[in-house]
């Protein structure tokens, strides 16, 4: 039988079932040796969880001046993508995000959506900067 979110639960506590790492109000996911990203949690919203993480702020990045920018390339990244979406924020910082509705989440539909998150915006990140931020 899959477990069930309900309201009484919380984003913690389905992430230590899944033996994912809190650290105040982000998870911090491995994404390969010595490689991490911290994926940041907002549940502000009692019918879905906004999970995001930085790829990279504006200052990291080498941008190549025949290259696309950043912002139109993250569009054409997103055009191929499903779960996660890319955008620039305030001073031009790029940020990977996904919205999970909290309806009959499980674990393991946790899981999966926080690993995503982690392991898409660290491929970007060292993908446009070559380096692990933490």
């Amino acid at each position: 039988m899959k477990e069930r979110w309900s309201l009484s639960d919380s984003w913690k506590v389905l992430s230590r079932e899944r033996n994912l790492r809190c650290v105040g109000e982000m998870i911090r996911v491995p994404c390969g040796p010595e490689r991490f990203q911290l994926v940041n949690v907002d549940d502000s919203d009692p019918s879905c969880i906004r999970l995001w993480s930085r790829v990279a702020s504006r200052a990291q990045l080498n941008v190549d001046p025949t290259a696309e920018t950043p912002e139109v390339e993250s569009w054409l990244i997103n055009r191929y993508r499903e779960l996660v979406g890319f955008k620039t924020v305030e001073r031009g910082t790029v940020i990977g995000e996904a919205w999970v509705p909290t309806e009959a989440l499980t674990g393991e539909e946790w899981e999966l959506h926080v690993r995503t998150v982690a392991k898409a915006c660290d491929r970007l990140e060292y993908l446009w900067t070559g380096m692990d931020r933490e």
